[in-house]
């Protein structure tokens, strides 16, 4: 069996660690003891196997958000193990692995209501992380969403031009129309004379049709084109509003139950 004595610097009071490393302990089945000191560190007496010990110390070097009051974070670990200079030992008996309150609490009614505190700290870092993260996500989600916001104002100012150009031709086809009536009625005033002629202005007419026709199925093409892809675009706009309504719904349940589990660890309910 290895003992040593660690000290653990860093947001490491009042965040619920004290409990965490108690928990990690009795996993990995390593006895010992913790206490806050003074200097805002954490100390811990630990006694287990050579390589339960280096796992042990892995666990409980636990990385958050440098800065944030908030945030359980470990800036440095100090480990002095039995022979090594600077190593003390247990500063009082123990049996499993115990959070020593010292003067905090006497009887262990309090000892229970203090872990309990401790273990609703724990909890509450944990949702202020998760929240962090998540605010994070919807921040990058909002970004996206700006981006596909631009690449449409893009389409529909590229949809205004194509309907200036269609109106234009449109004007065009109009103007073709009055100069087709036009001739139409000087060919009624010379009819007589060009009775011959006849047949190839029908042959002229059915070729004008054909040319109507194939530009109005052109036309209805675009125009079912265009129903299409707003239909693409709603769609894709809904199918925005459900994610976001999921991931909304998954979050808040996620936290409900978390606070639901710290009121059951803290009595409120």
């Amino acid at each position: 069996m290895v003992k040593a004595n660690i000290k653990v610097y860093g947001n490491v009071q009042a965040v619920g660690y004290r409990v965490f490393v108690k928990s990690i302990a009795r996993i990995m089945n390593v006895r010992g003891l913790a206490r806050n000191l003074e200097d805002g560190s954490v100390e811990i007496f630990a006694e287990a196997e050579e390589n339960t010990l280096e796992k042990f110390l892995k666990a409980i070097d636990v990385k958050g958000r440098p800065g944030d009051i908030l945030s359980l974070n470990v800036d440095r670990v100090e480990v002095k193990k039995e022979g090594e200079t600077g190593y003390t030992g247990p500063w009082r008996e123990y049996n499993l692995f115990e959070i020593d309150y010292g003067e905090e609490v006497v009887r262990p009614v309090e000892r229970e209501i203090v872990e309990s505190l401790e273990w609703a700290k724990l909890y509450f870092t944990k949702l202020v992380s998760e929240f962090t993260d998540y605010r994070g996500e919807f921040r990058n989600f909002r970004e996206e969403f700006r981006d596909y916001r631009e690449e449409f104002r893009d389409f529909r100012g590229e949809f205004r031009n194509f309907r200036e150009e269609f109106r234009d031709y449109r004007n065009e086809f109009r103007s073709f129309v009055d100069e087709f009536r036009d001739y139409k009625s000087e060919f009624r005033d010379f009819r007589e004379e060009f009775r011959d002629y006849r047949q190839e202005f029908r042959d002229f007419r059915d070729e004008s049709l054909k040319i109507s026709g194939e530009i109005l199925s052109e036309l209805k093409n675009f125009r079912d084109e265009s129903l299409k892809m707003n239909r693409q675009i709603l769609d894709e706009v809904r199918e925005l509003r459900r994610d976001l309504k999921t991931i909304l719904d998954e979050r808040l349940t996620r936290m409900e139950k978390d606070i639901a589990e710290i009121k059951a660890k803290i009595g409120l309910i």
